[in-house]
């Protein structure tokens, strides 16, 4: 073999390079004995060392145990060799947080922003948590040597397009937009952005209607607490083309739309046509029943005739001409104030 080619092959073994694209060349040494070197993140070797590697900036990291880290932004040239001597200094190890823009660390109860890199709490375990706007909460545990870095690059999951639908008791079905989920827990994805109404049902439990919002990657979440029984809810509608929506969820069309064994709480009702949708809240009681009806921009729970005041003032107009005792026991069973103002009653 002849001079040059053993010249050649021995760069070869020392410089691994693509000649894909440009690249330079990074020389490192370091104070610390078998100090490991990463660059962006990547291993190269065991200081000393030599690489090529790609033209531009890159994060220099070398670590070594019962050392402080020793971390650099560098720039490579094509063609140009960059020299550098890490000068460590003696540290009791420490755990180091990276991530995207905008996400957060928990750690024993503290939160910081990241990159971040906390003095180690020596051999042990430490349990973390990462969140960051419209992704996925993530966590883990590292076991701690003394002494030791560590590096945890934070790399959370979107939550755009997710919705997650919890229960209790679990078990129960989940459907959103009419297409069954499965069983809570549950968690799905792709779900397309927009409101989506969410149902939850469970065997001998008053059913759960649910909104969930996904626009611009926002989490929809549902965290149904199961009632037993449930509330009977009635809509007037006055259209036989009407279809009735509970929290988003389609329930029922016609002119008279029946509901039984609905969940406690308020509920948003639409009345959707060809030609108009109006919405209103009711309050669902826990058992008994509820009649609703459409106005020309709302929805409204509807008195039955015992609870208006204008048919007890009609039977009390009644039972005044028949006597005073029977107008006091009228005036005793009033299911609601009297209006304001004078209340005109017509006697025979």
């Amino acid at each position: 073999m002849s001079l040059l080619a053993l010249w050649l092959f021995l760069v070869g073994l020392v410089l691994p390079a693509s000649a894909a694209d440009p690249t330079g060349a990074v020389k490192i040494s370091a104070s610390a004995a078998g100090a490991e070197v990463y660059l962006d993140g990547t291993m190269l070797g065991a200081a000393p060392l030599t690489k090529y590697v790609a033209v531009g900036a890159h994060k220099l990291r070398i670590v070594a145990d019962n050392f402080e880290p020793f971390v650099r932004q560098i720039e490579v040239q094509a063609g140009k060799t960059l020299e550098l001597t890490a000068a460590m200094t003696a540290g009791p190890g420490s755990v180091e947080f990276t991530g995207a823009v905008g996400t957060t660390v928990s750690v024993n109860g503290q939160t910081f922003p990241v990159p971040v890199r906390l003095p180690s709490p020596g051999a042990g375990s430490l349990v973390w948590q990462g969140q960051a706007p419209n992704f996925e909460a993530g966590s883990g545990t590292i076991p701690l040597v003394k002494g030791r870095n560590y590096l945890v690059a934070i790399a959370l999951e979107s939550s755009v397009g997710v919705v997650a639908v919890t229960s209790n008791p679990a078990g129960a079905t989940v459907r959103l937009d009419g297409k069954d989920l499965g069983v809570t827990p549950v968690k799905v994805r792709d779900i397309a952005p927009g409101v989506h109404g969410v149902e939850v049902t469970l065997d001998g439990y008053a059913t759960t209607y649910k909104k969930v919002d996904t626009t611009a990657g926002i989490r929809g979440t549902v965290d149904a607490t199961m009632n037993k029984g449930g509330a009977e809810v009635n809509v007037s509608t006055g259209n036989p083309d009407a279809t009735v929506f509970f929290n988003g969820v389609e329930v029922g069309r016609g002119t008279t739309v029946k509901v039984v064994g609905v969940g406690r709480g308020k509920t948003e009702i639409t009345v959707t046509t060809d030609s108009r949708s109006v919405s209103g809240r009711v309050e669902v009681p826990s058992s008994g029943s509820v009649l609703a009806r459409t106005t020309e921009k709302t929805v409204v729970e509807a008195k039955p005739l015992t609870q208006q005041w204008g048919f007890w003032a009609a039977v009390g107009g009644g039972a005044v001409a028949a006597g005073t005792t029977a107008a006091v026991v009228v005036a005793a069973n009033q299911p609601a104030p009297a209006p304001e103002g004078d209340v005109v009653v017509t006697l025979p």
